[in-house]
C-alpha cells in the first residue's frame, strides 16, 4: 500500500566524519546512487546530517594525546544534536520543516573519491590516501574483489571539511579536524585506523613557528592577530549557526567559551597570550 505524504515517518539521519572514513563504512551511499557515481534525490519526508570534522563519539574537550598517531578529535557536536531534536520534534508536531539537508554532495565536488582528496602535506601527520572503503558483505569473496564506493568529503587548505554542518571549530578553526586517525606505532599496526577515533591538529599559533615547522596551514597569529577579533570571528559563526537552527540560541555562549578556552590552551606560552 503506498503512503500518502502525511502517513510517511519523518527522519533524520545525522553522520560524523567517522561515518564516511572509518572501518568500512560507507556514510556516502546514504545520499547517492549505488554505484557512487551520482547524487540520489533524497525524499522531502528524510534529512541527512554531516558533523564536519568529526569523530564517531562526540570528543572531550581539548583531549590528551590517547593511542593513536595523532590527539583524538574534540570537536563537540553535542550542541547541533540538541538543536536537530528540537527541530525534529517541532516538524513531528506541527509540520514546521526542519533544517536543510547539509552533506557533501557530487554535483560541487565537496563529495570526492578519497584519492582526490586535497588532504595539505602537515608535518608528522599520514594522509588519509590509504585508508580503505568497505566491500560488499553480502557477497562471497575479499574485499578487494567487492569494494564499495569510498566517497568522502573534501577539505580546504587546512584539512577542514568543505561541507555539512560547520560548527565554529570548524567554521573559524584553530586546528585541523578529521574524521581518521592512525595507530600510534607504540600500540602495533601503525598504517590501521584507531576504531572511531577522529584527528585534531593544532595550527602553530606563530607565524615563526609555522617557518620552522614547515606546516602548510597558516599560523593562529596570521589568521586572526589577537584574541578579541578571534572572538568576534566564532561568535558570528555560532550566532548564524543558531539562526540557521544548526544550534540553539541558548547554546551559542558556552560554544564561545569553550572556543575561547581552546585559544589559550593553543596560544598557552607564545606572544599572542598577551593580545
Amino acid at each position: 500500500m503506498k503512503l500518502t505524504p502525511n502517513q510517511r515517518p519523518k527522519i533524520f539521519y545525522t553522520n560524523t566524519s567517522g561515518e564516511y572514513w572509518g572501518g568500512g563504512r560507507a556514510a556516502a551511499l546514504t545520499h547517492t546512487t549505488l554505484d557512487g557515481l551520482a547524487d540520489a534525490k533524497v525524499p522531502d519526508n528524510v534529512r541527512i546530517y554531516l558533523f564536519a570534522g568529526t569523530q564517531h563519539v562526540p570528543g572531550d574537550y581539548l583531549p590528551s594525546q590517547g593511542p593513536g598517531q595523532q590527539r583524538p578529535n574534540g570537536n563537540q557536536y553535542n550542541w547541533a544534536l540538541r538543536a536537530l531534536l528540537v527541530a525534529l520534534d517541532r516538524w513531528v508536531r506541527d509540520g514546521t520543516a526542519p533544517p536543510a539537508s547539509a552533506h557533501p554532495r557530487l554535483a560541487d565536488k565537496t563529495l570526492v573519491a578519497r584519492d582526490k582528496v586535497a588532504f595539505p602535506a602537515i608535518p608528522g601527520v599520514r594522509p588519509p590516501l590509504s585508508i580503505p572503503g568497505g566491500y560488499r558483505a553480502d557477497l562471497a569473496g575479499s574485499a578487494a574483489e567487492y569494494p564499495l564506493p569510498l566517497l568522502v568529503p573534501q577539505v580546504d587548505g587546512d584539512g577542514n571539511e568543505l561541507s555539512g554542518i560547520r560548527l565554529p571549530n570548524v567554521a573559524v578553526p584553530l586546528a585541523t579536524y578529521t574524521g581518521w586517525n592512525f595507530r600510534n606505532p607504540s600500540i602495533g599496526q601503525p598504517d590501521e585506523l584507531l576504531p572511531l577515533t577522529g584527528s585534531y591538529i593544532p595550527f602553530p599559533a606563530t607565524k615563526a613557528v609555522r617557518e620552522q615547522m614547515a606546516d602548510p596551514r597558516s599560523s593562529i597569529e596570521e589568521r586572526y592577530g589577537n584574541r578579541v577579533r578571534y572572538q568576534e570571528l566564532v561568535t558570528g559563526a555560532a550566532t548564524t549557526l543558531a539562526e540557521d537552527r544548526y544550534l540553539l540560541n541558548e547554546d551559542v555562549p558556552v560554544i564561545v567559551e569553550r572556543a575561547l578556552a581552546n585559544w589559550d590552551e593553543i596560544t598557552r606560552g607564545t606572544s599572542l597570550a598577551a593580545r
